[in-house]
């Protein structure tokens, strides 16, 4: 049994390799985008130079923000880090973590079928990133994070 205990800090993430096919990926679309710019006579230098530096600003922003992104668990609580924002959730906020039907998996190939949430005191659920069942045993990731989530909870009693 105690090796099925969630150990802290324990953090959930996209895998290396997953990234690095993404940013391929998104490298080749960047460069089929811009190659009609650059052959094209009427643009200016400057203007070619401008738009490239824009696509592929944007290109490694959306490679970073997937790369960062997950779920951190910690002694003092969950942080969810997406592309942009990130948010901290402290034990005392939540009341338990469930998994539900991931309303977009018909949408593509690869999409996961379930998705965690951490249910907040106020109401509202979190989406946990990568906490799916494309990268971890849901069931099991919920019950050990409802018994971690039972014993923050527990100490701070």
């Amino acid at each position: 049994m105690s090796n099925d205990r969630l150990r802290v800090p324990h953090e959930y993430r996209v895998a290396t390799t997953r990234v690095g096919g993404l940013a391929l990926t998104i490298l080749l679309l960047s460069f089929g985008a811009l190659l009609p710019i650059w052959s094209d006579k009427e643009f200016a230098p400057s203007s070619k130079a401008i738009g490239s530096l824009l696509v592929i600003g944007f290109c490694l922003l959306v490679i970073v923000g997937v790369a960062r992104a997950g779920t951190l668990v910690t002694a003092e609580g969950i942080t969810v880090r997406g592309m942009v924002r990130r948010r901290r959730l402290p034990w005392a906020e939540i009341t338990q973590f469930g998994k539900a039907p991931n309303p977009n998996a018909h949408t593509g190939r690869g999409a996961p079928a379930f998705l965690t949430y951490a249910f907040r005191a106020d109401g509202r659920k979190v989406h946990l990133p990568y906490v799916d069942d494309k990268h971890v045993l849901v069931d099991r990731e919920v019950e050990r994070l409802n018994t971690l989530l039972a014993e923050r909870r527990g100490d701070a009693d």
